[in-house]
């Protein structure tokens, strides 16, 4: 019995020596597949530069979802994410995408096969849109207040204030560099706009690469494809990761420029240095990049490298990485 006892305590103490090492091995697994998502992503948001000839659009604001017939600038009111579908070979899926916007216009009825699709668009999942060391690739709940819906062409996809969800969609762990000066997400356009006003945001003063009704060209990026951010792991902390209520992280991954899915480096002279998950909390996290990795976050260049960057790198150089145009706190 002594000797059965002892072997049991040093089996144990073995698998509580092991234990840590498998976990960091997992982690490590993760972090890789991680940063290979934010790659391929990178390449296709490259794809359609060399296609349309601009980067993708960040889509018209957050009261909006990808449509299929609009295009790739400035008429489509979703965001990045939604135009580079087709280059991550998920074309079938940007085509669920309906015109609804051209049905809100026209005052004329929805009809129910195109809000099912619509539906369907925003709540099914793209594992490459996550991060495996943050969270899985399923639907999160959209419970938000005044809005009772995810977008004016997703109004299928009902939003509560409070209580058990009812719609449940597609998110993403990414941002795309919006620049180093918050512009913020802007008024979004009325359901019975075809298009965005010039007025509801000053497209002329954002100072990255891909922001509300963007068509930045590789040739504007004259600070350098290597040295431009592209777009890079969002800002997020644990508490919130499955709840849907913090607001950096309530609507879906194809609703147009908004702080869910587009970011900044800076706000002008303030700088927003990247920050670990859990470390801090406001508007670093609001608007900012970071990630749950221990080493660093990760972050896609306009050239197509993936960078991992610490989180105590400088902050004016991180502000810098924000610009396109050496633009670190006035227009361009």
């Amino acid at each position: 019995m002594v000797e059965l006892l002892t072997v049991i305590a040093i089996v144990g103490v073995l698998i509580a020596l092991l234990l840590p090492a498998v976990q960091a091995a997992r982690e490590s697994a993760r972090r890789i597949q991680c940063k290979n998502h934010l790659k391929q992503l990178a390449l296709a948001m490259l794809n359609h530069s060399s296609t349309h000839g601009h980067l993708p659009s960040g889509g018209w604001g957050h009261r909006w979802v990808g449509d299929a017939e609009s295009g790739y600038a400035e008429d489509q009111p979703g965001s990045w994410a939604y135009n580079i579908l087709e280059y991550i070979e998920l074309g079938h899926l940007r085509e669920l995408g309906g015109p609804v916007k051209d049905d809100l216009v026209a005052r004329r009825p929805i009809s129910d096969a195109r809000k099912q699709q619509m539906l369907q668009l925003v709540t099914t999942p793209v594992p490459m849109f996550m991060c495996p060391s943050r969270r899985a690739a399923r639907g999160y709940p959209v419970i938000e207040w005044p809005f009772t819906n995810l977008a004016h062409n997703a109004a299928s996809c009902e939003a509560v204030p409070v209580g058990p969800a009812k719609c449940y969609v597609a998110r993403t762990d990414f941002r795309a560099n919006s620049g180093n000066r918050n512009m913020g997400r802007g008024r979004t356009p009325d359901p019975f706009s075809n298009r965005p006003s010039p007025t509801l945001y000053n497209r002329r003063l954002a100072s990255g690469v891909v922001f509300r009704t963007s068509a930045v060209r590789l040739s504007q990026v004259t600070d350098g494809a290597s040295r431009t951010a592209l777009l890079g792991e969002k800002a997020h902390h644990p508490a919130d990761y499955e709840t849907g209520e913090h607001p950096s992280d309530d609507q879906c991954v194809y609703t147009g420029h908004d702080r869910d899915n587009a970011g900044y480096t800076a706000d002008g002279s303030d700088r927003m240095p990247p920050v670990q998950d859990g470390q801090v909390d406001g508007d670093f996290i609001t608007w900012g990049f970071g990630g749950p990795h221990v080493a660093g976050m990760h972050m896609a260049m306009c050239g197509g490298s993936v960078r991992t960057i610490s989180f105590d790198v400088d902050a004016d150089a991180f502000a810098a990485l924000g610009s396109r145009n050496e633009q670190e706190e006035q227009g361009d």
